[in-house]
Formats: C-alpha cells, sequence, structure tokens
C-alpha cells in the first residue's frame, strides 16, 4: 500500500497524467473543430442553395417582365415601355452574372446556366426585333410571328429553370439533412468537452493545491530552517558586463545571521553587488574565485576573515554554482580559531615557561628528585647533578649513593631528618651541607612530599643549591648586629644632642643675653663686634642642633599615614612664613594641589623648606615670585631612576626666580652641610635640602632640582598617587 501511495503522489505520475489529459484535450478539440468547420461548410451550401434558388426565381421573373413589357408595347402600341425592357435587361445579365459565380463549383447548374445564356441571347434578340414592330405600318403583319417565337424561347427557359430548381432542391435537402445532425452532434460534444474539462481541471486544482500546500509547507520549513541556522546563507545571481561576461554577482537571498554577524540587514543588501555589500571579497582575489567556480559548475571552500566595527571573525566559507547563481554558506569559526590561537600561545607559553624554568634551576641552582623508598631508586634532574659537580646520570642515586656526598657533620641530622620525614611523611624545609665531587662545600635545602603513583607511594621534591644565600644571610646577621649599634649610637647622640650638647648652649646663651642687659655699653667698639659674633655663633649652633635633631628623627619608615590635602600644607606654610612674605613683597603663586597618602607636619616640613629657600635665595633686583603646581604623570614618564611602586605619581613642581645655582651641583645640594653660598652672605647650615630629600623618600617618592644661574630654580617632587 505504501508502494502505490508513493506511486500515487509521485511527481512523475502527475507529468504523465498532465501530459495524457492534454493529449485528450488536443484530440477532443481537433474533433469538435472539425464538426465546427464541417458545420460552418453545411451551412454555406444551405445558405448558398438558398441563394440559387432566389436568384433563379429572380431570374425568371426578369424575364417574364421583359416580356410582359415586351407584349404590351406591341398590344399598345406604346413606346413608353422601352425604357423599362431595357432596364429588365440589364438587371437579368446582373442576376444571371451572380448565378454563374454561385454554381461555379456546381457543373449541373453551370451547364445549365450556360444553355440559358443562349436562350437568353435568342431572346433578346427576338424581343428587340419585335419591339421594332411597334410602328404602325409594320405592327400587324410580322409581330405574331415574334410573339410566337419568344413564347417558345419562354417555354424553354421555364424548362431549364423547373429542372435547375429540382436540383437546387435535392442539394438543399441533402445540406439541410448534414446541417441538422451536425447542430445537433457538435453542442454535444462541445458540452461533453466541457464537462470533461471542468473534470480535469477540478482534479488538477486539487492536485496542485495539494502539491502547492506541500510546496509552501516544504519551503517554510526550509526558511525556517535557514533562518535558525547559525551560518550565513546567501544567494547570489550573476553580473555581466556588455560582452556577456560575468564580473560580479547581486544578491538575491540573505538570512537573518548577516545581520547577527555583519550587522547588514537582508531585506536592505538584496538587490546589491556583493562587491559593495561585501568588500571583503576583492581580497585575495577571492571574488575571481567565485567566478570562476559559477563558470566551471564547481564547488569550492576557503578560509577567510572579516572584521566587523574592529572586532575580527573568521568564517569557513562554502560557495557552490546551483541554478543560474551561487549559492554561499560562511560557517563562522571564530570560537575555534581564537581556541586555536589561544592553544597555540599556551603552547608557546608553555614551552618558553619550560625553557625558562630550565633556565631558572640553573640560574636559581634548583633540582628535583623521585624517590621510590621501597626499591631504594631514585631519579633525579640534570640540574641536581650539575649541583653535585656531576655529569647527568654519572651515577645510579638511591638513599646509599647520594648519602655519601653528604657532609660528615650533617650526616646524623641527615639520618634524623629521613627517619622523621619517613615517619610522619609530611613536608618540611631541611637544609644540610654536601661535599660535591670537587671538594666543593654547598649548603642545599630540600623539600619533600609522597604521592600516589601506580598503587604505592614515592617522593617527590625540590632540592636548591642556598650556599650564596646562607652567605648572604650571615653577612645580613653582621650588617644587622653593625646597624643596631649603630642605631644604639644613634640614640645616644640624639639624648646628648637634645640635652648634653643644648644645656652648655642653653647656659650660654643665658649669660650672653645678662652680659648684653648689664654690660654690653661699657665695651668698645671691637669689644662690641666681638660679643655680636659670639651671639652669632651661638644662635647658628642652636640651629643646626635643632636641624641634625630633626634629621635624625625621620624614621626610615612613614609611620600613621592619612590622606593629606597638599592645598592645607600649602596654606599653613603660607600662615607660617607670612611675616616673611610680606617682608621681602613676595607672591605665592599655589595651583590646585593633590591630595596624598602621607603625615602632615613632614610635608609641611617638606614644602616650608623649600619656601624658606625661595625667599633667602631671592634676586633683589626683582620681586620674588614662587609658583606651585601639580600633574598626574605615570611611572614610565618619570625620566630619573627610583625603585617605583606605584603606576601613577603625583609630580609638584615648586618654582622660584631667584638667583638660582650651578646645575652641576643639582645632586649635591640635598646632601648634609652642603651650602653653594658663603655663609656671611646667606644664613643656614645645609642641612634643609637633605632633610626634604629624606622626607620625599620616607614617602616613597623622590626629589631632584633643576637651575640655572641667575634664572631662578625649581625642585621638583614625585609622590605616589
Amino acid at each position: 500500500m505504501k508502494i502505490f501511495r508513493r506511486i500515487a503522489n509521485s511527481p512523475v505520475l502527475d507529468k504523465i497524467a498532465l501530459a495524457i489529459v492534454i493529449v485528450l484535450l488536443l484530440f477532443i478539440t481537433t474533433v469538435l473543430f472539425g464538426q465546427i468547420k464541417t458545420l460552418e461548410v453545411s451551412a454555406e451550401e444551405v445558405s448558398n442553395s438558398l441563394m440559387i434558388d432566389k436568384e433563379i426565381n429572380t431570374l425568371f421573373s426578369q424575364y417574364d417582365l421583359m416580356e410582359s413589357a415586351e407584349f404590351r408595347s406591341v398590344i399598345l402600341k406604346d413606346s413608353t415601355f422601352e425604357e423599362s425592357y431595357i432596364d429588365r435587361k440589364l438587371e437579368s445579365d446582373q442576376t444571371l452574372k451572380k448565378l454563374h459565380g454561385l454554381v461555379k463549383d456546381m457543373p449541373h447548374q453551370s451547364a445549365k446556366l450556360d444553355t440559358i445564356t443562349q436562350l437568353k441571347d435568342s431572346l433578346h434578340i427576338t424581343l428587340t426585333a419585335l419591339h421594332g414592330k411597334i410602328r404602325p405600318s409594320q405592327a400587324d403583319s410580322t409581330a405574331m410571328i415574334y410573339v410566337e417565337k419568344a413564347a417558345a424561347l419562354l417555354k424553354s427557359l421555364r424548362g431549364i429553370k423547373a429542372n435547375m430548381l429540382q436540383h437546387n432542391d435535392e442539394i438543399l435537402r441533402q445540406s439541410l439533412g448534414t446541417y441538422r445532425g451536425l447542430t445537433f452532434l457538435t453542442p454535444l460534444t462541445t458540452l461533453i468537452l466541457a464537462l470533461f474539462s471542468i473534470l480535469v481541471f477540478t482534479v488538477a486544482y486539487f492536485r496542485l493545491r495539494r502539491h502547492k500546500d506541500q510546496i509552501q509547507s516544504s519551503e517554510a520549513l526550509l526558511q525556517n530552517i535557514v533562518q535558525s541556522t547559525d551560518n550565513i546563507m546567501n544567494y547570489y545571481e550573476p553580473i555581466r558586463d556588455s560582452n556577456d561576461t560575468v564580473v560580479d554577482f547581486r544578491i538575491a537571498f540573505a538570512n537573518i545571521c548577516n545581520r547577527d554577524y555583519l550587522n547588514l540587514e537582508p531585506e536592505e543588501i538584496v538587490g546589491r553587488p556583493i562587491s559593495e555589500v561585501y568588500p571583503f571579497v576583492l581580497k585575495n582575489n577571492e571574488l575571481g574565485r567565485m567566478i570562476d567556480c559559477y563558470r566551471n559548475d564547481d564547488t569550492i571552500d576557503f578560509e577567510r576573515q572579516v572584521t566587523v566595527e574592529g572586532e575580527a571573525f573568521w568564517f569557513h566559507t562554502f560557495v557552490r554554482a546551483m541554478d543560474n547563481g551561487l549559492l554561499e554558506v560562511m560557517r563562522n569559526k571564530t570560537d575555534e580559531y581564537n581556541a586555536k590561537q589561544d592553544l597555540m600561545k599556551v603552547n608557546e607559553q608553555l614551552e618558553v615557561q619550560n625553557s625558562i624554568m630550565s633556565e631558572a634551576k640553573k640560574m636559581a641552582k634548583i633540582g628535583s628528585y623521585t624517590w621510590d623508598m621501597e626499591k631504594d631508586t631514585a631519579t633525579i634532574s640534570d640540574n641536581f647533578y650539575n649541583i653535585l659537580d656531576c655529569e647527568p646520570g654519572e651515577f645510579e642515586p638511591s638513599f646509599k649513593t647520594y648519602r655519601n656526598y653528604v657532609h660528615p657533620d650533617d650526616i646524623e641530622q641527615y639520618d634524623a631528618y629521613g627517619k622523621w620525614f619517613q615517619k610522619t611523611q609530611k613536608p618540611r624545609e631541611h637544609t644540610y651541607r654536601v661535599i660535591t665531587k670537587k671538594g666543593n662545600i654547598k649548603f642545599l635545602r630540600t623539600k619533600g612530599q609522597f604521592v600516589e603513583r601506580e598503587g604505592k607511594k614515592v617522593m617527590i621534591g625540590v632540592v636548591q643549591d642556598v650556599t650564596v644565600q646562607i652567605s648572604y644571610e650571615n653577612d645580613l646577621k653582621i650588617k644587622n648586629r653593625e646597624l643596631e649599634r649603630s642605631n644604639e649610637e644613634l640614640e645616644s647622640f640624639n639624648r646628648v644632642a637634645s640635652h648634653d650638647l643644648q644645656e652648655p648652649l642653653r647656659k650660654i646663651q643665658m649669660f650672653i643675653s645678662r652680659f648684653e642687659e648689664k654690660e654690653k655699653d661699657t665695651l668698645s667698639e671691637k669689644g662690641t663686634e666681638y660679643f655680636d659674633k659670639i651671639t652669632e655663633v651661638a644662635a647658628r649652633m642652636q640651629s643646626l642642633i635643632r636641624n641634625l635633631l630633626a634629621y635624625s628623627r625621620i624614621g626610615s619608615k612613614v609611620k600613621e599615614v592619612e590622606n593629606t590635602d597638599l592645598n592645607e600644607v600649602l596654606q599653613k606654610v603660607q600662615e607660617d612664613y607670612a611675616e616673611r612674605i610680606k617682608e621681602v613683597g613676595a607672591t605665592i603663586s599655589i595651583k590646585k594641589l593633590p591630595e596624598v597618602q602621607g603625615v602632615f607636619f613632614q610635608l609641611e616640613q617638606l614644602f616650608g623648606n623649600l619656601v624658606s629657600n625661595a625667599l633667602k635665595y631671592r634676586n633683589p633686583k626683582i620681586t620674588p615670585k614662587v609658583e606651585v603646581k601639580s600633574e598626574k604623570v605615570p611611572y614610565k614618564e618619570i625620566p630619573t631612576k627610583f625603585i617605583k611602586p606605584a603606576k601613577e605619581y603625583y609630580k609638584i613642581t615648586v618654582s622660584d626666580n631667584g638667583i638660582g645655582f650651578d646645575g652641576n651641583n643639582a645632586n649635591t645640594i640635598f646632601e648634609v652641610f652642603q651650602r653653594l653660598h658663603a655663609k656671611n652672605k646667606y644664613s643656614g647650615n645645609g642641612i634643609g635640602l637633605a632633610i626634604c630629600k629624606k622626607i620625599v623618600e620616607n614617602h616613597q617618592g623622590f626629589i631632584h632640582a633643576t637651575s640655572e644661574l641667575g634664572k631662578g630654580s625649581s625642585f621638583i617632587i614625585y609622590l605616589p598617587v
């Protein structure tokens, strides 16, 4: 049943049935057309017979009228009937000519007409002669002879007429019989044909409707498949030039994936050339390959990279010639390509890392080992052999063979560690000494752990040559002890400076003050000069001690840091130096400054020293100006070399228009007790800028200066954001 149903629904059967129906329709139509043509002939024959009959009667009626007109002219002796005779004669000649045309295909009737023509001529001659006898002198003597002759001729003509009418009646009866038969058969055939056509077209309609529904269903299914696929599917039609050569393709169909991947609306690109919509087909001769594919009725595939809004996509493209066009399917393999690229990068990174690891092991003097404790066999890395000054594979590693390299003084400790580790199976670092093949004593640090391999436990671990590290650690311990001693001495100095040195100085200043109040007026001019120098030296000594204490008290680390607004710091500095600023008529310009992590009073001391120096080393010929500004810069743009823990820094510049200094001394001015000017001209002890440098460094920053004699100075400070 399934086979019969499949055959019944087969498109081939529909085509065969349609061909049979068309043949039948053509046959029936041909038969009907023949019947109609026969009916037309029959109708023409009937009509012709009737016309012949009519014209025969008309002809002989005209002959009778001619005879009557001529006889009347003779009897009545009236010549006025001559004109009537002539008219009848002309009409009869025309009728006879018409009859000749109607019976040209009828031999019998044509022969009769020939006889009538002869008799007609004799009749005309007779009647004409009779017409001539109407004159009175000749009317009675010969008229009757011609009358009798005319009567005989007319009698013969009437006999021919009767024969022609009889023959025409027979033809008419046959034609009418045929015509009646055809008039019955033709409508019946037409009705049958109409009913058969209706039946055929009804069946065809429902079959076509069913096939149309199936096609629409298939098209809908195909459309859903095409639109729901993750691939771009397009159909292109060729564009030809004036020489009928394919030069491009026009988009005839485009699915929704064009919008998903390429941001192109399908409705907007249909009908446009692909070279305009997809300019990437002009690269790598893709358009040329597609044209060749169309010409050769071939299939091609290739990889294609497309960039959409700066993002790269990779497509595996299939192009196939189909139905006078090209079908193109673009499968998105970007994720696959990226995964492949990532895998290649990972492999490259692994290779680099393995290489780096191998080199790092050599540089870090690290080796590795795996020890099967049950069999007392081990495998060690090549670098482990190198640490022991041996060639790789020089000896079979085991607990016994390796123990021979352990330093005799560390054998007991090494054995104890081995027993503890076999018992607890807990990882722990252990440091011991070995004597290498070359006799070198090295410190090794090892750490291992147990893992399961093939159903048994083995120990894996690493070993590192830490000889240099331990040497550094020992040196560091010595230096730490020295630093501790130095710090203790510094603390002792602070105590001495803060009390023991300042106490005598305070007493000296106290006695100077008392002497100045009571005895200074009694001094000579030279004595007064000496006294003023003593007072000045004592003041300088006190300032020096205070600055030294301030410098020593600035620790190596900033404690209690907080968000510090530098605008507030500079505001406090201006308040502290307000009288001095007013005294010298200086202008302080401060741009918007940032907040930093720091200690307020130290930053105040930093900027206070810089502003104080600007006021101290001013150019007496111009109005002093100090400008403070800042900007944020990345660490890579900082030209100076120092440890930069932050990615960005605040660059704070304090500039003045003072006397400046030689740029070659830009580094030395930050050292303790360094002065660039004479003591008698400018006061100071050379500690202020050293304090500035120490404060900046404690805030993980950097300070340097630029200057030129007579053109002012700039101090640039970098503080981490």
